[in-house]
């Protein structure tokens, strides 16, 4: 795997046979499916490949422990977050610079991780051992990898929420724009994903995308709350 800029122009058939991990795992076909090579075939096995940005891409912190054992996605499914008030799309996407700047997505994916895993002790905030999504998806339609495939998030609201659902975080805030159709594809795209390699919500009855909002009480996800309802993310 390059530990480079991606390159934005790659084809879909380029990304699928992209060498990337993901939670720990190389990416391989989805159960049940044949061949020796991952993603060799024309046209591209279901389901679409996320436009991944890998963990050392946009240069994660550690974390400081994993969780794969009290996860069970299959009686549960995919939960979807946003990232609160204000705005939170932001302008640029590939860092201008070595070190990425503070209005590109980039750097907006660190700092989620690091108030994560550092709350200011005047703001509060519960401190968890790593970012706290699965999964991110900004405006621009690429998936930064979070805590990634087959591990526990920490973003539900409850110890059970986590354990049973993928925390799937659109990039945007109450105050931006609805989200561009980049956007919706490649949750949809993430979502499928880990249906696919994780079994998410497979021996659940009727729908299995949920937003936070549906485990607490919160506004969270904000705009995407009314995707999930028509079924956008199914």
């Amino acid at each position: 795997m390059s530990t480079g800029r991606p390159n934005w122009q790659l084809t879909e058939r380029e990304w699928a046979q992209r060498t990337e991990v993901v939670g720990g795992q190389k990416l391989t076909r989805p159960p049940g499916e044949t061949g020796n090579e991952a993603f060799d075939a024309e046209p591209l096995s279901t389901p679409r490949i996320p436009r991944f940005i890998s963990r050392t891409e946009w240069r994660a912190a550690e974390p400081a422990q994993t969780d794969t054992t009290h996860f069970w996605p299959e009686w549960g499914g995919i939960a979807i977050h946003y990232e609160g008030g204000g705005k939170e799309m932001r302008p640029q996407h590939t860092p201008d610079t070595a070190i990425p700047h503070w209005d590109d997505c980039y750097f907006q994916v660190r700092r989620i991780q690091h108030v994560h895993q550092n709350p200011l002790p005047l703001v509060g905030g519960e401190k968890y051992w790593d970012i706290s999504y699965n999964y991110l998806v900004c405006h621009h339609g690429y998936t930064f990898v979070g805590r990634g495939l087959g591990y526990q998030p920490g973003a539900n609201g409850t110890r059970w929420h986590n354990e049973r659902y993928y925390a799937i975080c659109g990039l945007i805030g109450s105050d931006d724009p609805q989200p561009p159709q980049a956007m919706l594809d490649e949750i949809k795209a993430v979502a499928d994903w880990v249906r696919a390699y994780d079994r998410a919500g497979a021996n659940v009855k009727g729908r299995h995308v949920k937003g936070h909002r549906d485990f607490i009480d919160t506004k969270c996800p904000g705009q995407l709350y009314s995707y999930i309802g028509k079924g956008t993310f199914d």
